[in-house]
């Protein structure tokens, strides 16, 4: 019966992990998607005629008109020097700081190519965000670097509309393992490094299954699965002490369904035995 038990219990653990990794492969999907949606509206952005003859008074009054349609909290526009030009947490012409920007976006000058980036603090309102920056190209040279930026607070809200089960926790991290979004307790963890385990491993393979503790210490069946796109990490956590709760209620309904299996089996053998003890004829 212990035997039939230890095995009902893997077999639940692995359903319960296959059913949590198809959950995040959906959410990551999500987080995606957003940033896809973002790296659009900039590209479509970054066309205006406005920053091709430098009128960036006229520039920063479209890009504010741009945000109401749009799901980012702010755009930023920047030369190489770091120096920003543009900041729609701002009005036109009010000083803005010469530096604070991500490094990351530092390869858009260098490479040419649109760059996410992990968690950081905005200089001007000291929150956090992760940005999506593109190039943007004039005669054949990248003049500028156009950043939207998001609110992670927004990612939180998405993994909290999954309704996990109680206990459950969610969470998105950076490529660096800085957690970006989380279901419990966003507003302390969010900035902070992920559980070590976790880090470690996320940074050696794109998807596994482990356990862990969480920041917060507790004892936690793990799942992850990171995207190729913005090299972040959603991982989803279930309570140990879910699963061997669990075992205990396998076990003991296995218990009881034996016991009753026995004592039918019994009565019938009775039962049996004095059906044919009927039918044998006396001995002479």
């Amino acid at each position: 019966m212990l035997l039939i038990g230890y095995d009902y219990y893997h077999r639940e653990r692995d359903r319960l992990a296959r059913d949590s990794m198809a959950t995040a492969r959906a959410l990551l999907a999500v987080a995606d998607t957003e940033l896809t949606g973002v790296k659009s509206a900039l590209l479509a952005l970054a066309t205006s005629p406005h920053l091709s003859s430098g009128d960036l008074a006229a520039f920063h009054a479209q890009a504010q008109a741009a945000l109401k349609d749009q799901s980012f909290a702010g755009i930023v526009l920047i030369e190489e020097s770091g120096r920003q030009l543009v900041n729609t947490f701002r009005r036109f012409g009010e000083p803005l700081s010469a530096s604070g920007n991500p490094g990351e976006l530092q390869r858009i000058f260098q490479n040419g190519e649109p760059v996410i980036t992990g968690l950081f603090t905005g200089a001007l309102v000291q929150k956090h965000f992760v940005a999506v920056g593109i190039p943007v190209r004039r005669d054949g040279k990248i003049r500028y670097s156009l950043n939207g930026e998001l609110d992670p607070g927004k990612l939180s809200s998405l993994l909290s509309e999954q309704r996990l089960p109680p206990g459950w926790i969610a969470a998105v991290l950076d490529g660096q393992g800085t957690i970006v979004a989380r279901t419990h307790d966003p507003d302390r963890l969010v900035g902070q490094q992920g559980s070590p385990d976790l880090v470690q491993r996320m940074k050696q393979v794109k998807e596994d299954v482990l356990e862990s503790r969480t920041v917060e210490g507790i004892q936690m069946l793990t799942v992850f699965t990171r995207s190729p796109i913005s090299n972040w990490t959603v991982a989803i956590g279930i309570p140990q002490r879910e699963l061997t709760t669990h075992l205990w209620h396998s076990m003991a309904r296995l218990f009881i369904a034996g016991f009753f299996a026995l004592i039918t089996a019994l009565g019938l053998a009775a039962l049996l035995g004095r059906r044919l003890m009927g039918l044998t004829p006396p001995k002479r």
